[in-house]
């Protein structure tokens, strides 16, 4: 008989965020290692990325529970600049009502463990109260670390570490396990509570799915193509890229030879009258289960790492999976994404300010057309699919129940 698990989930399809993709993939898998999910999200998720197909493992059975929100927010709305100086950040307006659905939905279910898929990280208090409130077991899923972290935690004023510092300890010591998205943040986790048993602390990464490579493919495009198939924010700059395209302009290659084709809109791009702006086409809200095609189609890829050592952003891992060379700008070394890049024989890995080692790269490789697909190193992505990765999640919650 299936076991069944209370999971917590800010963002779920027809959500893309990347939480939403996430969740969305264990859900599906869950139940073949015999754990039914029952999905605990708000009705909206985050509404700039509602657009376009779900995620492809949506389909999953798992029952769905929607909390309503008493307002419908507005679309395409940037986090506010002072959201680092509000403990627990806007979404702690939300926690009780998700409290509430909780305790309905444990009363209508009754699962075996609480699982809660964060940030926002307020999500985190609603699953500590509902765990100690009916005796249950807590997984708590940092896909992005709280306090131990290299990228936002220096931003947070004193007052809001002062009230969030506790409150994770807190739940760091109520957990049964805590899951981290990478092994060097499995590892500051370890280090940050050195009070706590190491062998708390997992490290589950983002995952391969190859559902993303289920649409038919794509014609190549009609020049070389770069293809950018990530995001920018504050964390991931389109500085490498925009300057790439300025490196190319200046060698004299113009719309006629080479394509920058970008998933989102780089912030700081080109003026609309420099020779870079005619080499930049953006085609964003582009459907998950397409990017595989999308990606298959470009002659080349870019990637640009996070400002950060402690994570990995989901789109690594749909890049490893493509068979097409790669070209990765990294912000800070990082010797975790380094080494997946190394053993799957992705492409090249460059610092951020390499912008003509890149662009000499992108000449050499247009130099003799269209290169053959580079397909990656087997046993390299065998530990890095949603299968082995969900398997490795159903063992953590067997050691737990």
């Amino acid at each position: 008989m299936s076991r069944r698990l209370l999971y917590i989930c800010p963002e779920y399809p027809p959500s893309r965020a990347t939480g939403a993709i996430r969740a969305a993939r264990f859900a599906a898998h869950l139940p073949t290692h015999g754990w039914a999910p029952v999905i605990l999200t708000l009705r909206d998720g985050t509404p700039e990325v509602l657009t376009g197909a779900p995620a492809p493992e949506a389909a999953a059975t798992a029952p769905v529970r929607r909390v309503p929100l008493p307002l419908d927010p507005e679309p395409n709305v940037d986090p506010p600049f002072h959201s680092e100086w509000l403990p627990f950040g806007e979404a702690l307006a939300q926690v009780p009502r998700i409290i509430r659905a909780g305790h309905a939905a444990i009363r209508a279910h009754a699962p075996d463990a609480i699982m809660v898929n964060a940030p926002p990280n307020a999500f985190c208090l609603a699953a500590g109260r509902l765990a100690r409130a009916h005796g249950l077991p807590l997984v708590i899923d940092h896909r992005d670390p709280w306090m131990p972290c290299d990228q936002r935690g220096p931003r947070r004023p004193v007052w809001t570490r002062a009230l969030e510092g506790p409150a994770e300890r807190r739940l760091m010591r109520q957990a049964a396990a805590v899951i981290l998205n990478t092994e060097r943040a499995r590892d500051a986790y370890r280090a940050w509570y050195p009070e706590l048993p190491p062998a708390r602390f997992h490290a589950i990464r983002n995952a391969i799915s190859g559902a993303i490579f289920a649409s038919p493919p794509m014609a190549p495009f009609p020049v070389f193509t770069l293809l950018y198939p990530g995001s920018f924010g504050p964390y991931v700059s389109a500085t490498p890229i925009v300057e790439l395209a300025r490196e190319l302009a200046r060698r004299g290659l113009g719309p006629d030879r080479v394509c920058l084709v970008l998933t989102a809109q780089p912030r700081g791009g080109p003026d609309p009258d420099e020779p870079a702006a005619q080499l930049i086409r953006v085609i964003d809200r582009i459907p998950q289960a397409g990017m595989g095609a999308l990606m298959q189609s470009a002659d080349m890829l870019l990637a640009v790492s996070q400002r950060s050592t402690l994570r990995l952003p989901l789109k690594t891992f749909d890049i490893l999976q493509s068979s097409r060379p790669v070209i990765l700008f990294e912000q800070v070394p990082n010797p975790e994404l380094q080494a997946l890049y190394a053993a799957a024989g992705a492409g090249e890995v460059l610092r951020a300010d390499e912008i003509a080692r890149a662009a000499d790269i992108v000449e050499q490789t247009m130099a003799h057309g269209r290169q053959p697909d580079r397909p990656r190193d087997p046993d390299a992505l065998a530990p890095l699919r949603i299968e082995a990765a969900t398997e490795r999640l159903a063992a953590i919650l067997d050691g737990i129940v």
